[in-house]
């Protein structure tokens, strides 16, 4: 778990967890230390929906016989919220001026030339750039070298998971989608890795949502310590979206709208390199008087693909007719809801309900998305994971009937967490298929 760096964390998280033995033996206890324990409000409503609770003792939770499955789950959500914890303050641009290491553990190479879009991504995802030559100066001093492991550990804690979703894509949607076309991903935000991850064959990807489009920044032009000093809301907002399986809109902009790093474009950039891709151009646009940003680029196998960002509201009284026609110009006859807040679920956005209903001939979406009551004869809909209820942030939407569906009808595993459920592994998918 390298990924926090530093040894002023390695001092603290090694410690974290304890198994100690009590009396009567069937009882174990876990104890969370040291930075941790700021965690603490945040893990007690998710240890109470597992059917757990806390001792009078500080940080201290009496876990009674649980299966080795249930254990697991239980650490790796102790592990992931306490490290998150340790992450270092934000940095000025005054305390991060660049110091050169005598011997860098990474050679990153000396370029010359001005750094395009794709160079700005790679700088940003911890990659060496290909063009820039005040970037790759940059590259040498110790402070990125600590950007670079850290982006690195960050990017390999999630490959597991991305791994088992490529996986499950390929034997369950694949043969439903086929390959070409677009998919719509409301409320998605600049989440673009995970929606590649399960549709890696559609050419076009629309991600709406109302986080700011932001532009390509210019970090060649910025003093080298202000370049420095963002690089840590980066990483913080990188850390978070891969933890939860999702952007938070105002953790986002807590994170970096008070960097250089604005909007959606710097995160875009940088998931296209870490997922191996290119990036070819980066361009602004309109949705039907909605800003939007259109990023070009290729994949690991030189498929080319584009991105189509849009900052826009799809409430009724957000979704104009302008937007939705721009919409339906994509063609786009697939769509992707997750951790969607179950704005669909409300009357408050009907028109775009119906909009995907009507326009999608496969919906791919956890519980969040459309409720289960929507889908008419019209479809066939396959269950995959477990759904029992949601979040207690949500449980006004809980879905009698769709709970009733897991119990009744035939379901499949779901060999990964998603939406809401991504650190605990009993996450549900319906898959809709129209006929």
């Amino acid at each position: 778990m390298g990924w926090l760096g530093g040894e002023r964390h390695d001092s603290a998280v090694a410690p974290i967890l304890e198994a100690r033995a009590c009396r009567p033996p069937e009882t174990a206890y876990l104890l969370t230390r040291d930075a941790a324990h700021r965690q603490r409000p945040r893990l007690y409503p998710i240890l109470a929906e597992m059917g757990l609770s806390r001792s009078p003792g500080c940080g201290i939770f009496p876990v009674a016989t649980f299966t080795p499955p249930m254990r697991t789950r239980l650490i790796n959500l102790l592990l992931i919220t306490c490290f998150a914890a340790c992450g270092p303050s934000k940095p000025t641009a005054a305390q991060v001026q660049p110091q050169q290491g005598p011997e860098p553990p990474v050679s990153f190479p000396l370029v010359s030339g001005q750094a395009s879009p794709d160079d700005i991504g790679r700088f940003l995802a911890g990659m060496p750039v290909r063009r820039g030559a005040a970037l790759s100066g940059l590259q040498q001093t110790v402070e990125y070298q600590a950007h670079h492991h850290e982006m690195s550990a960050i990017w390999a804690f999630s490959t597991l998971r991305l791994d088992l979703m490529r996986s499950w894509a390929q034997s369950e949607l694949a043969p439903v989608v086929g390959s070409g076309g677009s998919v719509l991903y409301p409320f998605g935000g600049p989440d673009l890795l995970h929606v590649t991850t399960l549709f890696p064959q559609a050419r076009t990807y629309a991600l709406m949502g109302l986080e700011s489009v932001g532009d390509v920044p210019a970090l060649e032009s910025m003093p080298s310590g202000e370049v420095l000093a963002v690089l840590t809301a980066f990483r913080q907002a990188t850390r978070d979206s891969l933890q939860n399986g999702y952007f938070i809109t105002q953790d986002m902009r807590s994170d970096l709208q008070r960097s250089a790093l604005r909007g959606v474009t710097p995160i875009l950039l940088s998931t296209v390199v870490l997922t191996g891709g290119r990036v070819e151009s980066v361009n602004g646009f309109s949705a039907g008087g909605k800003p939007g940003v259109e990023m070009c680029f290729s994949d690991t196998a030189g498929v080319s693909h584009r991105v189509c960002y849009v900052e826009g509201d799809l409430s009724n009284a957000g979704f104009s007719s302008g937007y939705r026609q721009w919409l339906a110009g994509l063609g786009g006859t697939v769509t992707y809801f997750k951790a969607a807040s179950y704005l669909m679920h409300d009357n408050a956005f009907a028109r775009s309900r119906e909009f995907f209903l009507t326009q999608a001939r496969v919906i791919l979406q956890d519980d969040s998305g459309i409720p289960l009551r929507c889908f008419t004869q019209d479809w066939t809909l396959r269950f995959f994971g477990n759904y029992d209820h949601p979040l207690n942030l949500f449980s006004k939407y809980q879905q009698d009937d769709l709970r009733r569906a897991y119990a009744t009808q035939p379901t499949s595993p779901l060999p990964f967490g998603t939406g809401y459920r991504v650190s605990q592994m009993d996450g549900n998918l319906l898959l809709a298929i129209k006929h």
